[in-house]
């Protein structure tokens, strides 16, 4: 066993092991774990309902301008 060997088992190798721990944790809250949801698929379905909240806005604005257009061509 060579001195760097030595110094690498004394310094070293605790903390990274605590580092590799730390990483698959963070990684399981990302992808999820035994088939429930990380939070990697909760912003894409987050991400997928705001187009619809978006698209349902944009019809009910055009259908609230165009009542308006409506009712301002009726009264004059």
């Amino acid at each position: 066993m060579t001195k760097d060997d030595e110094m690498y088992g004394l310094i070293c190798e605790k903390r990274f092991d605590r580092i590799d721990d730390q990483q698959k944790e963070v990684l399981e809250l990302l992808k999820g774990k035994n088939g429930h949801p990380g939070l990697l698929d909760d912003m894409r379905q987050i991400k997928n309902r705001w187009k619809i909240v978006v698209a349902i806005m944009i019809f009910l604005s055009s259908a609230l301008v165009l009542q308006a257009i409506q009712w301002l061509t009726g009264k004059l």
